[in-house]
């Protein structure tokens, strides 16, 4: 049995237990122990399909047993865990995955919890000692290597606990113990939970939960926000397992208790949505703004630098107005605006800067991937000195709320990469703004006190965004930002952010940055809730519109209205739609009311006139569109429709007269098309024949052109135009084309 054949079965038994398919399920799982070649494992699944044969027999007898459902969701705990055990048995032996090669590497080696605790122990004592040293050379190397070998204990606790097995009463005590003890560094217990929230990405473990649970709980910012990140994704991910878990749901009850934990999951949720617009964002700044940026950096450059373009004390109005106004006709400008308020908002516009920088050896080891930033990190001695503090890199690197610590590890491993000389004076023009970065963060902070645990919450779903979108071994995971943003269909997480404001919150988050899907899916339940809402049936009504559902848009609109009368914009919805849905009388009765709201409005009057021409009311439709003309300054947009009407009215000589107009400015096939059609019902060939030729050189393609062609037949005969001559006519047009 291959790789693809366990995965693939185990598959069809996690499905067959989400649909509580048993008996398929215990077939299925047959298969797989029998591979294991443990008869412990056997032995377990035989006597669990026993128990349940029995179970089955005294229910259809008629037997009354209270503990019924209790010993059922035992037994689907206890088929699910089959499952992954068996699974991962296999695996171990079969599989290149990472997960399993670094199982096979650790195996080798005889690390404990208890046993890194005491070596971190040993190397903060060590480092202790050291520092009691006077500074220079052998002070500098004797920290360093204590530096290297605290990073390499660290990177063993990290990959042991990643691949550990379910974990035991044992080791949940011995986890427990290492994240709640005052004397290890919060950056090795940070890494500990993110090894923790790995493992339970690749197998459900309800101790490792209760884990993640009680770590959301603790004082420490850092810890309790990677925490409550890693169980909100777990909960999403084993959505499906957790009612079997009734010690899991009692202590996350516990937590909800507290309000500052619901907050911090409202929090985490409209983090996880803002993170699915990161390829967005990069895609934005790869093809808009940067280009752009040189684009105008050609174009003005010399009269504008670009430095100040992007910040500072610079006034543009003591320069030439034709600078500012060169760079507002860019549009480059607003494109910066707009990633200033992404930056401001906490949207990841950093990715596209970084997402090349992942190169380094140091990212070649997976737990670096989730390691807190730290100044002291071996190889930064040089960039962080002791006897020299940067305030400058501390500012704008060790304190930036923007950049989240993976980024900031590619940032000084990149600088390391350039001369002492050059880093010094590249720094130094950035100096200028270190002050103005610390007020920035500090007025923020006044503006909002819950700013720090937001800012390193985002931080760390972005480093954990980096590691699923860009480390070398991310084929070998699934993506958690690909899973659905269903948060409200998930019996764990949907209790957390039920109230209204909450649930309002989050659907127009959803709105806001269209995700219309799921922003639909709370609306529903907030209309469930209260339907005396004209605003969010509207909303539900767009979001219906923009997924295609445009019967059920035109419902919710209608409801709108019902509740909210003579709003000019639902009006228009509800004339759009029923036009849409070729429903032409309703439309222009509701386009009649819009034009009453905002009289001498030119797209109103315009589809006035389209529903007249839909219902083959040529005199009101023409009269309509001549309104149009006069409301018009530019006179322009009317011209096609009083063209194409005039001569379904027969007005020949009125079409002919506006088709050469419109034929003067930036004509589109279609044009020349009805310039022929008009041609040949005056009984004009020769001219007919040159539009027509005309029509076909805009797309050199004549089987467009004859679809085309074919569409006006009908009208063209009944405007008396002999069918009898169209294959003539074709051939003409072939002949005349060459």
């Amino acid at each position: 049995m291959n790789s693809r054949d366990i995965i693939s079965l185990k598959k069809e038994i996690l499905q067959n237990l989400s649909k509580r398919q048993l008996k398929d399920a215990f077939e299925s799982l047959m298969k797989l122990t029998i591979n294991t070649q443990d008869w412990k494992i056997s032995e377990t699944l035989s006597e669990l399909e026993t128990n349940y044969k029995f179970m089955l027999h005294y229910l259809f007898e008629g037997v009354e047993d209270p503990e019924r459902e209790s010993v059922y969701n035992n037994l689907l705990r206890s088929l699910y865990e089959l499952a992954d055990d068996s699974a991962d048995e296999l695996l171990r032996i079969e599989s290149s995955n990472v997960f399993y090669e670094k199982y096979r590497i650790n195996s080798l080696k005889n690390g404990t919890v208890s046993g890194y605790t005491s070596q971190l122990k040993d190397v903060a004592d060590s480092i202790a000692l050291v520092d009691l040293l006077e500074d220079g050379e052998e002070k500098t190397n004797k920290k360093r290597e204590l530096a290297v070998k605290r990073e390499r204990i660290a990177s063993d606790i990290f990959n042991m606990v990643f691949v550990s097995p379910r974990a035991d009463v044992n080791d949940f005590n011995d986890y427990i113990s290492f994240i709640t003890n005052f004397s290890l560094p919060v950056r090795e217990k940070s890494l500990f939970l993110s090894a923790i929230t790995l493992s339970l990405f690749h197998r459900f473990d309800f101790r490792k939960i209760q884990v993640l649970m009680q770590a959301s709980a603790l004082d420490n910012i850092q810890l309790r926000a990677r925490a409550i990140v890693g169980l909100v994704v777990v909960m999403q991910m084993y959505d499906v397992r957790w009612s079997l878990y009734p010690e899991l749901q009692s202590q996350l009850d516990t937590l909800s208790e507290k309000p500052e934990f619901k907050k911090a999951v409202l929090r985490t949720i409209i983090q996880l949505i803002r993170s699915r617009e990161t390829e967005q964002i990069t895609k934005k700044i790869k093809e808009e703004i940067l280009p752009e940026m040189m684009k105008f950096n050609n174009l003005a450059g010399r009269k504008l630098n670009m430095d100040e373009l992007m910040g500072g004390d610079s006034d543009f109005s003591e320069k030439n107005p034709e600078w500012q106004k060169e760079l507002e006709e860019s549009g480059l400008g607003k494109k910066l605006q707009e990633y200033s308020n992404l930056q401001m908002e906490g949207a990841d516009v950093f990715h596209s800067t970084f997402s090349g920088l992942k190169n380094f050896s140091f990212f070649s080891d997976m737990g670096n991937w989730f390691l807190p930033f730290d100044p002291s990190y071996s190889e930064f001695s040089t960039l962080f000195p002791e006897e020299k503090k940067s305030a400058l890199l501390q500012a704008a690197v060790v304190d930036s709320g923007h950049m989240c610590n993976s980024d900031k590890y590619s940032f000084c491993l990149s600088l390391l990469q350039i001369p002492a000389t050059q880093r010094e004076m590249m720094l130094g023009r950035m100096g200028a703004e270190s002050e103005e970065i610390k007020q920035l963060q500090k007025e923020a902070k006044e503006m909002n006190p819950a700013i720090d645990e937001e800012v390193v919450s985002n931080q760390y779903i972005q480093d954990l965004y980096r590691f699923f979108k860009l480390n070398p071994y991310r084929n070998s995971f699934y993506d958690i930002f690909r899973l659905s943003l269903n948060f409200y269909d998930k019996k764990s997480i949907a209790p957390l952010i039920s109230n209204i404001e909450d649930m309002k919150k989050i659907a127009l988050y959803c709105f806001d940055k269209n995700n219309f899907g799921e922003a639909l899916n709370i609306f529903n339940r907030l209309i469930a809730i209260d339907n005396q809402s004209d605003d969010i049936w509207q909303k539900v009504g767009y979001c219906r519109q923009m997924i295609n559902d445009l019967g059920g848009a035109l419902d919710a609109y209608l409801q709108a209205d019902l509740l909210k009368p003579n709003d000019s914009w639902i009006i228009k919805r509800i004339a759009q739609l029923y036009r849409s849905q070729k429903q032409p009388e309703l439309s222009l009765e509701y386009y009649k009311k819009a034009a009453k709201l905002t009289p001498d409005n030119i797209n109103i009057e315009l589809n006035i006139g389209h529903c007249y021409l839909e219902l083959n009311d040529y005199e009101q439709a023409l009269n309509t569109y001549f309104k149009v003309e006069l409301l018009d300054s530019k006179g322009v947009k009317a011209q096609r429709p009083i063209a194409w009407t005039a001569f379904l009215q027969k007005k020949y000589d009125l079409a002919q007269k506006y088709y050469s107009r419109i034929l003067t400015g930036k004509p589109t096939v279609h044009d020349y098309l009805n310039a022929g059609h008009v041609e040949m019902c005056m009984g004009n060939k020769k001219e007919a024949v040159e539009y027509y030729k005309q029509a076909l050189y805009q797309d050199n393609d004549f089987e467009l052109f004859q679809m085309l062609f074919d569409a006006d037949r009908v009208t063209l005969i009944n405007h008396g135009v002999d069918e009898r001559i169209f294959p003539y006519l074709f051939d003409q047009i072939k002949y005349k084309m060459g």
